[in-house]
This record gives structure tokens, sequence and C-alpha cells, in this order.
């Protein structure tokens, strides 16, 4: 009867965690605006006002993320100063990653300050000037970081007049469970930029304007960057480095052995998997640059989807069902915590709830095997099926 009450808790769990994980992702949604209202148009230089927002499409219901950077010079010299930095390694990135989506001292040890060409899905901004109202696409994209892992992102708008370039810079990392990138951050990523270019001879003024920009996680201000005359003119030179490698994301749990040594074991088998699995994604696709990154997500997402659940389905039987439960929920608990404390991202609450959701029906399906009661191991590889089936489906 204790078995059967705790069955039904963790699945009422994953219920909740489901739904709460759509509700959660629903309330991030930006609200809709009718028309780029001239109120809604900031002065940056020239005579070109821009709307400091990026767009799914070419109106204002199709709003995402704000503008958080400026330069005062054209794409060109922009995109030279920035891969200036004496740090940086400049490559191009296959086209492979055209389809991708959308703690600082932790995510400067996972990947190096390493500035590539990206490309991702359409953005679009606009500007009004005296002719009216344009649209504009991306001038470019880079990124800093590991496809698999954590990036910083730029989307870069140059004026049509070509007085100033505007940059939308947000921190994204790979959800191995919703397969596409998740944005967490903006701000960071904009003050990662400013620092690059303070006392670097890059620039001879770096500023924060506050424009009172609402919405598209925009916090109001605005950082300002001024060219120096030579990046402006020619940019700065580019240096090479070795890239750092990849920091090793396995962390131990602490565990109680001597008690419960299968479901210690299996707990860590799962921490570590999933661990592994960042750790080998972002490994292969350093050392393999000609092959997508998508390419090596799909198998490794194997892993996790079918990989899991049959540790927990072969482990089980060997534990005391309660021990069993527990050894799931803090392993692989503990590895989504290790995870995410690697990449140094802020967690959306709808993540949360939807993790919390995969461990209790993993937990159910542990209960199933310890107790060689087959209907709720079926009933919890189902929970776990459907909490794998709505992030594909973008439901969450």
């Amino acid at each position: 009867m204790k078995r059967v009450a705790v069955v039904v808790a963790l699945l009422l769990v994953v219920g909740v965690g489901l739904v709460l994980s759509g509700f959660f992702a629903g309330v991030a949604e930006e609200p809709t605006v009718d028309d780029v209202a001239d109120d809604r148009l900031i002065a940056v230089d020239g005579d070109y006002r821009l709307w400091p927002y990026t767009s799914r499409t070419r109106t204002v219901e199709g709003r995402t993320l704000a503008i958080n950077v400026v330069f005062h010079a054209d794409a060109a010299a922009t995109r030279a100063a920035i891969e200036g930095d004496p740090g940086a390694d400049w490559e191009e990135t296959e086209p492979g990653e055209a389809a991708a989506t959308a703690g600082d001292d932790q995510v400067r040890e996972f990947v190096g300050r390493d500035w590539r060409d990206a490309h991702s899905s359409l953005r679009y901004s606009y500007v009004e000037g005296p002719t009216g109202g344009v649209w504009l696409t991306e001038t470019f994209e880079l990124h800093d970081g590991a496809y698999l892992g954590v990036r910083d992102h730029l989307r870069a708008y140059e004026s049509p007049d070509g007085a100033y370039t505007a940059v939308q810079a947000h921190e994204e990392y790979y959800d191995w469970f919703r397969l596409r990138h998740t944005v967490p951050d903006i701000d960071a990523p904009a003050t990662r930029l400013e620092d690059d270019f303070i006392d670097s001879g890059r620039a001879t003024d770096v500023r924060r304007e506050y424009r009172g920009i609402d919405g598209g996680r925009s916090d109001g201000w605005l950082s300002v960057i001024e060219l120096a005359a030579t990046a402006a003119l020619a940019g700065a030179l580019l240096r090479r480095r070795t890239r750092e490698a990849a920091a090793d994301l396995l962390g131990r749990l602490r565990t109680d052995a001597e008690r419960h040594a299968a479901a210690a074991t299996l707990g860590l088998a799962l921490g570590v998997v999933l661990v592994g699995v960042r750790f080998a994604g972002v490994t292969l696709e350093t050392a393999l640059p000609g092959v997508s990154p998508k390419a090596i997500a799909a198998p490794l997402y194997l892993v996790l989807a079918i990989g899991l659940p049959a540790l927990v389905v072969w482990r089980a039987p060997r534990s005391d069902p309660g021990a069993a439960s527990v050894a799931v929920v803090v392993g692989l608990g503990g590895g989504f915590v290790a995870d995410f404390a690697a990449l140094g991202v802020a967690v959306p609450p709808d993540l949360i709830v939807h993790r919390v959701a995969l461990l209790a029906g993993l937990g159910v399906v542990a209960i199933g095997r310890a107790a060689a009661d087959r209907p709720i191991a079926v009933v919890g590889l189902l929970a776990w099926a459907i909490g794998l089936a709505l992030p594909l489906a973008d439901v969450i």
C-alpha cells in the first residue's frame, strides 16, 4: 500500500511538472505590440532611429529579444574590432550549424573566448529614417563557445547610413532534452562584450545609457561602444591561440555504498551518463570541426532517451525499491545540477519543473523494476516517454 502511494505521488509530480513546464514556457512569451510606434524608436546616431528589438518576422508581433549593445561604427569596422580581441581565434562555422535556434568564470573555464561566424534562425530588426522605415536582416552573426555546450551569440544590424551597428547579444546553451538552444540571459553576454573593449585600445569609450527599453528581457540599459580610429578604419590584428580544452564536468555524488551498493551504483551511473553526454558532445564538436553539431547530437540524445531508462531497468532489480527511487532522483538530479552549474547559466523555471517531472517518471520505473511490478514500470516508462516528447513537440 505504501509503495502504491509513493508511485501515485511520483506520477502526480510528473503530471504537475509537465503542466507547469508548459505554463512557465507560455509566461515567457513576449507581449505583442500593434505597431512600431514613434515612441518605441530610439535615436542612436545618423539619420536612422532604431526599434531596439529583434523579431521572428517583419512585424512587431514577432518580437523576441532586445538590442543591448550599439557600436558607433559600420558593420565591417565593428566585426573587425570584435575579431581583434587578442584572445580571439576566427573561423567560419560549417553550414550544418545553420539550423540553430535560440558565472562568467565558469563559462570561460568551460570554453575559451573564441568568436566564430554564426548562422542561425533569421531575426529582423527595424529602423526608420528620412524616407521611412525598413526591416533589416542580420548584417553578420558571431558566436563564442561550443554549439553543444554554452556560448554567447551576437546578431548585428548595420544602419542603412552606416552610422552605427546595433547588436543583440545573448547567452544560449544546448538543452539535450529539447534538442535546441535555450536562452537564459542577455545581460551577462553584453557585459562580457563590454569587458572585451575596456582598456583594449580598440575603443575610446565604453559606457551604458539608460533608454527605458521595455520587454525583450531588457533592463532598460544599452551598452554603447565608441571604436578607436584605428579599429574603425582597419580593425585590429588577429592573433591565434590554442582553444582551452573543455573542462571535465563529472562530479561524484556522495553515496552510502555499504548499505545500498547496487542503488548507489545506479545513481552514480545515471549522473555520469548525463554529464558525460555533455562532455562528449563538446569534445567531439571540438575534435571534428567538419561535422555538423546536429550529427553529433543525434546519437548522444539516444544515449539519454534510451540509455537512462535502460540503466534503470537493468540495475534497479538488484536494489530495494525505496533505495532505487532515491538513487534515481539523487543521481540523475545531481547530474542535472552539475550540468547546469558547469555551464554557468540561469535555468528557466519551465525547464526546472520539466527535469523534476523526468526524475519522477524514472523514479517510478525504478520502483516498478525493483519490486518486480511490471505495470508500475510500464507506467513510469510511459511518463518518461511523454516527458521527452513534449519538448520535441515544442510544447515545453
